[in-house]
């Protein structure tokens, strides 16, 4: 280093600074993206039970707001990322729910059900759609979904599976040719799904995860390689065998706490179409502009206590232990609030993005109005990772005018029609249902002529009939 200047070596000693704050700011933010309403509100209550460096305070609801144009030009800001002068400023020393835009009052909102309800089945089959698989494939496909149970794992072994096949559905297929159609279930939404067992399916989540993440790739070695130490907390053990300080094991515990144990759960909760849903966002429509926000519901408002960050500088009398350990609330409370902006802001961001991607469908909630829409989209919007998106949008539900849905349920693939249209695959099954069930019960539309209406192949037809479990024309007269 002796070649290098003063001003470099400042630069170059800055720049570590602010990386050692933002890896935990970062992985705090991860952590709290994927909570779901009520599991945030828990955390942030929990934080505050835990760490007498946080504090409760009360602040009038608040009901500014920002107009999403969805015909304006998209003005997308960079990612926000904290450095050291912000982590230790005061403006990042307070959060409330009002810092965002909202209008609920926790105290008077009512119980509503989901709108647009899809089954988690469905969810899975249309992403499957998307694949491009073969017939063979789309056979080997059908029956791997159906086969998981209510957690959304694939218990079975692949011998067992092929068997059942062979014997059940008169598909013969190969080992390989099984794994290889596993390979693509398990990369749906909900990640973790697929998996055989609780092990594969946090390790699956955690290769979701951004690869910022400075945990990542230790939390996969050690639950890949260590799971049966890790789930006895042999922690000693993890420690030497992993080359892993007890501080950052304790960091990888909290970051696997926080994945789903049980990515089917959805099965049992999509099954309840009156299931009553605290919504994380609301969209209105005012003069063919929208008005997006965050729902405050009851997570309270925290700031860094005042008397504990004072007392960082004026602590005469005190042990230096006594010192070390207030300081260690106060930085552990800052990161905190810290996360919870960035978490609040990057929800936003992606709603936001969400509605101009989508203007017509949330004008009138026609699900054939959804335009071709995929979380890499949002997350080149939002300049955001899509493993990010993936943790805004899962099990998240927006308020709007035509009911609560949910937001995993608002992106579709797409494929160019004959007419060299891309339409969306969700309005060309809608289109298909409204024809059929307008069809003349005496006369029922063939595959032929439903494709030369809706502009699509008579296989592509076919495919969809089969999804939607209608039968060909002959036994729907």
């Amino acid at each position: 280093m002796p070649n290098q200047s003063l001003k470099e070596r400042q630069t170059l000693t800055q720049t570590e600074k602010q990386e050692q704050v933002l890896k935990p700011l970062l992985q705090a933010e991860v952590r709290v993206l994927r909570m779901s309403q009520q599991e945030f509100e828990d955390d942030v209550r929990a934080h505050l039970d835990t760490n007498p460096a946080l504090e409760e305070y009360d602040e009038e609801i608040g009901h500014e707001t920002e107009n999403d144009n969805p015909n304006d030009e998209i003005n997308v800001e960079d990612k926000t990322e904290y450095s050291q002068e912000d982590y230790d400023n005061d403006r990042i020393n307070d959060y409330s729910p009002d810092d965002i835009p909202t209008y609920y009052d926790p105290d008077n909102t009512k119980e509503r059900v989901i709108a647009d309800q899809v089954s988690f089945y469905e969810n899975l089959k249309e992403q499957a759609s998307s694949c491009n698989l073969t017939p063979k494939q789309e056979q080997i496909m059908d029956y791997l979904i159906g086969s998981l149970d209510e957690d959304g794992f694939l218990r079975k072994s692949i011998r067992i599976l092929r068997d059942e096949m062979e014997i059940y559905d008169g598909i013969e297929a190969n080992l390989d040719e099984i794994n290889h159609v596993l390979k693509v279930l398990q990369s749906f939404e909900p990640a973790g799904i697929g998996a055989k067992d609780l092990q594969e399916s946090l390790v699956i989540q955690l290769k979701n995860l951004e690869q910022t993440n400075p945990l990542r790739e230790e939390a996969i070695e050690i639950l890949s390689r260590g799971f049966d130490d890790y789930k006895n907390k042999r922690y000693e053990k993890l420690c030497t065998r992993f080359n892993i300080s007890r501080e950052d094991l304790e960091r990888v515990y909290s970051l696997v706490r926080h994945l789903n144990p049980r990515p089917g759960a959805a099965v049992a909760n999509n099954d309840n179409l009156a299931m009553p849903i605290s919504p994380d966002f609301y969209v209105e429509e005012i003069d063919n502009s929208f008005i997006v926000g965050l729902c405050r519901s009851h997570v309270p408002s925290i700031k860094v206590s005042s008397a504990y960050a004072d007392f960082i500088s004026t602590a005469n009398g005190f042990s230096s232990a006594e010192q070390e350990a207030v300081r260690q609330q106060v930085s552990e409370a800052r990161l905190y609030v810290a996360a919870i902006k960035q978490r609040q802001q990057t929800m936003l961001d992606t709603m936001r993005a969400i509605v101009r991607l989508q203007p017509e469908y949330f004008r009138d909630g026609d699900r054939s109005l959804l335009r071709p829409m995929t979380q890499k989209d949002v997350a080149d919007i939002i300049h955001r990772d899509p493993s990010t998106v993936s943790g805004v949008v899962s099990n998240k539900y927006a308020d709007t005018p035509f009911g609560i849905i949910p937001l995993a349920n608002l992106f579709t693939q797409s494929f160019v029609n004959q007419q060299g249209e891309e339409i969306s695959r969700e309005a060309v099954r809608i289109k298909m249902r409204e024809l059929i069930e307008k069809e003349d019960p005496l006369r029922p539309l063939s595959d032929d002529e439903l494709a030369e209406k809706l502009g699509i192949a008579r296989r592509t037809v076919a495919k969809y009939r089969k999804q939607m479990r209608i039968p060909v024309a002959r036994l729907r007269r």
